[in-house]
């Protein structure tokens, strides 16, 4: 059974996050709802944006791994 959550969504593990506790805490504090991979599509365009490479590698394979596990499925990464 699916329990609501106030703020986030449901209870899933395609709706979790893994964070540490100084950020989950800060993120409750702030009702921050951005995920992770909405973060590093932003880190991922500056640093397109930028041309930095080595940072552009390393967000393409986290963001690589979102899509292959289908986390955050919803949101879409345009490469």
């Amino acid at each position: 059974m699916l329990r609501q959550l106030n703020v986030g969504g449901l209870a899933t593990i395609e709706n979790g996050q893994t964070l540490c506790t100084q950020h989950n805490l800060r993120k409750k504090k702030l009702k921050q709802t951005e995920t992770g991979k909405d973060m590093f599509i932003r880190l991922y365009e500056l640093a397109k944006k930028e041309n930095n490479q080595e940072l552009q590698e390393f967000c393409i394979a986290i963001l690589n791994t979102f899509e292959d596990f289908n986390i955050n499925g919803h949101i879409e990464w345009r490469k």
